[in-house]
């Protein structure tokens, strides 16, 4: 997907270096078109420290530690309190939440505007990158990132926010992050990430809708396909096999043949006949090592699905 802002153009999922070539006769001088930074492995992520500052202070504190990088923080939808109408944001299907971050623990140093704040206007963030002007420095602000909601329609929607550390604004690495205490004090409700060294605020907005892989960079890829939530693993055809549909009847019905090469996501395993992998919409495949091989996720597969759900 390509994304223009101004005369630059981003691709924001691909690492490209494009030049257009002089026209013949013409004799134009080639045209650099600006390059997005090649996404991260999603290996990369890292789940940060957040805990509850349940001492009069509020809040939260999360640690980064001292180093610069992209911070991301999921904010599920409060359990307990989600009736109470300025707690639940999909009845008044806010653009943008005051949620405040400063550089230290200390409450009595919170003075004025919060230094690291999150905007909901993506078209300013891609022109100034989270710098603030001069009137905002002079209102104590230091950095912006962006907020963005995924979905009011899906009532398990998410708050997405991500801020680019330039550099290490907390003298301990750890930040206080808070704003509508009230509705941000049950537990594991904020998680907090990070990728250190890049700037992705642009990438991880974009991922924040229903279906995105926020606070991911990627789909979690397994092979040929991608590692979904519920699957318990896949097969991969070696020799000629059959795919069965399994009828009202109980009996099974051929489908198709499959071809060597193609991978199938597993989502059950019938102990019937010799063993049946489910593939989905009751579909099946004999389990025979012969003909097809079974293999499951690896736990590090596993924990990106889940980041990716907000469940880790």
């Amino acid at each position: 997907m390509l994304k223009t802002v101004g005369k630059w153009s981003i691709a924001g999922a691909l690492s490209l270096s494009i030049l257009s070539g002089a026209v013949e006769g013409v004799g134009q001088a080639p045209i650099a078109v600006e390059a997005a930074s090649k996404l991260p492995d999603n290996h990369t992520i890292e789940q940060l420290d957040v805990k509850w500052l349940n001492d009069g202070r509020g809040g939260h504190s999360i640690d980064v530690g001292n180093r610069k990088g992209t911070l991301l923080i999921r904010i599920d939808q409060p359990k307990v309190e989600r009736n109470v109408e300025w707690v639940n944001w999909a009845i008044t299907k806010v653009k943008a939440v005051g949620f405040q971050m400063y550089p230290t623990l200390d409450k009595s140093k919170h003075v004025g505007s919060s230094p690291l704040g999150f905007t909901g206007y993506p078209e300013g963030y891609a022109i100034d990158k989270g710098y603030p002007d001069k009137w905002a420095i002079e209102d104590g602000r230091l950095k912006f990132g962006l907020i963005k909601f995924s979905d009011f329609n899906d009532p398990n929607y998410y708050a997405g926010l991500a801020i680019y550390l330039d550099k290490s604004y907390s003298s301990d690495g750890k930040y206080w992050f808070g704003g509508m205490t009230y509705a941000l004090k049950e537990p594991g409700q904020i998680k907090a990430y990070f990728l250190p060294n890049q700037d992705l605020v642009l990438d991880a907005y974009d991922r924040i809708k229903t279906g995105g892989t926020f606070p991911l960079m990627n789909k979690v890829m397994w092979g040929k396909t991608e590692l979904w939530k519920g699957q318990l693993g896949k097969v991969t055809v070696k020799k000629p096999a059959t795919l069965w549909k399994r009828l009202d009847n109980g009996t099974l019905d051929k489908v198709r043949e499959l071809n060597v090469g193609d991978e199938y996501r597993v989502y059950r395993y019938l102990d019937e006949k010799n063993g049946l992998y489910g593939v989905g919409a009751g579909m099946f495949v004999d389990r025979n090592a012969t003909n097809v091989l079974y293999e499951t996720p690896s736990k590090r597969n596993l924990r990106l699905v889940k980041i990716m759900h907000g469940e880790e």
